[in-house]
Order: structure tokens, then sequence, then C-alpha cells
């Protein structure tokens, strides 16, 4: 062969295997995929790390929303107590402003009796007001802890799905890494017949 073709063919078989961008020698792949590896553990150490820092603030958050249930659940409590001791206070004036009524009638009409009675109708007026206040603002409060409850009873199944939601993450990494490493380990490690 002349030299002038010879030169030729080595040129052009040179030409198609630089030119070939996926062959890469061995050793070279074995040193990118064990930096990738050491690189994909470190990202994914820190996810981890920021996964379970996430987790932690839900755990506390929750345990916040059912501290402040219960306290309004004794507010709750409180002002239901104290609603039904003036419901009885109510009653027991009316009562004794039907009692009067009747004396009023029996008895001579003395200036006394009037006074008397003027300031028990204006210390009944007094309480229904204040009874009816507080019936109001039990109401209110009752409305309020029942949408602070469904808040956080929301918030509470929102947190336990974004929970599970990072543990399947965090389990599909794991997968993922043990693939990479299974793909990224040479073949000598897998042979134990020697």
């Amino acid at each position: 062969m002349p030299s002038s073709e010879q030169s030729s063919v080595v040129n052009h078989s040179k030409t198609e295997i630089t030119s070939d961008s996926n062959i890469i020698p061995y050793t070279q792949y074995v040193t990118e995929s064990q930096q990738a590896a050491v690189q994909n553990s470190n990202s994914s150490a820190q996810q981890d790390a920021l996964i379970l820092s996430v987790i932690e603030q839900l755990k506390t958050q929750v345990i916040y929303c059912t501290k402040i249930n219960l306290d309004n659940k004794r507010v709750n409590d409180t002002l239901t107590a104290k609603l039904e001791r003036y419901k009885e206070q109510v009653k027991v004036l009316k009562e004794g402003q039907n009692v009067d009524l009747k004396s009023k009638d029996n008895v001579s009409d003395s200036h006394e009796q009037f006074v008397e009675i003027d300031r028990l109708k204006q210390t009944l007026s007094e309480h229904v007001k204040e009874n009816e206040s507080l019936m109001q603002t039990v109401t209110l409060l009752k409305n309020d802890f029942k949408k602070e409850e469904s808040r956080n009873i929301d918030r509470e199944i929102s947190f336990e799905k974004n929970i599970k939601q990072l543990d399947n993450i965090v389990y599909k990494r794991d997968q993922s890494a043990q693939t990479v490493h299974m793909l990224t380990k040479p073949q000598f490690f897998y042979d134990h017949t020697t």
C-alpha cells in the first residue's frame, strides 16, 4: 500500500474513534461514577437533614395547636359555668319579682316597698343584660373554638400528609442511592467465586 493511502486510512480510523463521544475508557467511567455517587450522597444527606428538620417543626406546630385547643376548651367550660350561674340568678330574681308584685297587692302602698321593687327591677334588668352579653360572648367563643378546632384539625391532616410525602421522598431517595451504588460498583465486588 502506498504511504499516502496508509496515512489516509490511519487518519480516517482516528477520526472515527475520536469523533465518537460515547466511548470513554473504563477507568474514567469508574472515576466519574464514584465522584457522582459521593456528590449524590452528600446532597442526599443534606436533603435528609432538611426533611428531618421540617418534620420536627411540624411536630412542634401540632403540639402548639393541641395546647391552644385545650386552653380554648377550658375557657369555654368556665364561661359555660358562669352562664349557668347567671341564669339561676335571673330565675331567682324573677321569682322574687313575682312574689313582690303579689305582696304589693296585699300590703299597704308604702313608699319603701316601691323603692325596693324599683331597685330589684333595676338589678334584674342589669343581670338580664349581663346574662345576654355573656350568652353572646359564650356563643362567639364557641364559634371561634369550633373554627379554630376545625383549622387545627385541617392543619394536623395537612401535616400528616406532608410527613407521609416526605417519608416517601426519603424512601425513594434511599432506593435511588442503592440503585446508583449497585450500578457504579465494578463487577468484581459481586463476584465471590474467587
